[in-house]
């Protein structure tokens, strides 16, 4: 009996201490940074910190950045310049600069993908200078990786602006038939994180940028919106809808690209001041809004075909109806566009919210 009090005993003493690091002994990174330049990889960690070396208490978070012209070599002798053991089991966020988003994909995702210390699941977004992007820290963005994190989340029922694209997904979307990724690109204005255009993608190379009002077309035809903002002119003046639900459909022939479906929206903004509690008048907003919605569908299409960024998949979705593998007939066809739009109604109450 005693044998067994005692081996057990052991096997509590001694699993508690195995194979144990204290968090304060470890570095823990929450954001990767990769630039190309001068021939370079330039890698930067942020790490979050105790504050101990750092001058205000508001920041939450430091950098390290160090450059190799080989890329695995950048980023070991990135770890080995923290004052602690490197923890990437926390890394969120990867920030990639445009020239590589340009010049080396290929290198940057043969390269991750057979590094076991980085998940597969962080975010990925773009920025001209990473380096100085993570540097960013202020009282409201105490840690840079984070708030960039947290500003995508938040951007579901602010204005769709931002595409959540994971490293894994972007992976496959580069990798896969009759698809193309796109990717958020970022800033930091006014104490603050904002979505300022969206990233095109043709095989391993970013060939285009379309402004952010875009990002909330490719969610809408997507169907992965809570809230897209539309402003469109009603007479003299202008009326806002927010769109908080989509159900399009898009299929693709020889000859054509056709999207049809509907959307539903509330009225946030009445500048022409219509009496929206008359039906009549809310009958001719949605055949407006919704002949203007369509024109906006057409014009994305558009921007992506002469792009030849095939984000919404059009390659693979002719595949699928017709078996002939042909990934660049998208890019020449009509496009025909026919959006059913829909303001709610409470009974015969029409309300208007205020937009913020």
């Amino acid at each position: 009996m005693k044998k067994w009090l005692i081996m057990i005993l052991m096997i509590f003493i001694l699993g508690g201490c195995y194979d144990y690091n204290e968090l304060n002994e470890l570095a823990i990174i929450v954001g990767i940074g990769i630039d190309y330049t001068d021939n370079e990889y330039v890698i930067t960690y942020e790490v979050l910190s105790n504050n101990e070396n750092k001058e205000s208490a508001n920041t939450k978070s430091y950098t390290v950045t160090k450059k190799h012209e080989n890329l695995a070599q950048a980023l070991d002798l990135t770890a080995d310049a923290l004052p602690k053991k490197a923890y990437f089991s926390h890394a969120d966020l990867l920030i990639l600069s445009e020239n590589v988003a340009k010049e080396k994909m290929n290198t940057i995702i043969d390269y991750l993908l057979r590094n076991k210390n980085i998940r597969e699941t962080l975010n990925v977004v773009i920025t001209k200078n990473p380096e100085e992007f993570l540097k960013s820290t202020s009282k409201n963005l105490a840690v840079v990786s984070n708030s960039v994190n947290d500003a995508i989340t938040a951007d579901k029922t602010s204005g769709s602006y931002a595409s959540k694209k994971e490293f894994i997904n972007l992976v496959r979307e580069i990798l896969s038939f009759g698809q193309d990724a796109a990717v958020s690109v970022v800033d930091i204005g006014e104490d603050k994180v904002n979505f300022t255009a969206l990233a095109l993608f043709h095989d391993y190379q970013m060939v285009a940028k379309l402004p952010k009002e875009e990002a909330a077309m490719y969610n809408l035809l997507r169907n992965e919106i809570n809230n897209v903002i539309l402003t469109y002119p009603f007479g003299n003046e202008t009326v806002t809808n927010s769109v908080y639900r989509s159900n399009i459909k898009i299929k693709v022939s020889a000859q054509k690209i056709k999207v049809t479906g509907s959307v539903e929206a509330t009225i946030l903004a009445n500048d022409a001041n219509i009496d929206i509690k008359n039906v009549e008048n809310i009958t001719e907003m949605e055949k407006t809004f919704g002949y203007l919605l369509d024109q906006k569908i057409k014009d994305f299409i558009s921007d992506l075909q002469k792009a030849k960024a095939d984000i919404l998949y059009f390659g693979q979705k002719y595949y699928i109806n017709s078996r002939n593998k042909d990934a660049t007939l998208w890019q020449q066809a009509d496009i025909d566009v026919d959006i059913n739009f829909n303001i709610s109604k409470k009974g015969i109450i029409f309300e208007v919210q205020n937009a913020n």
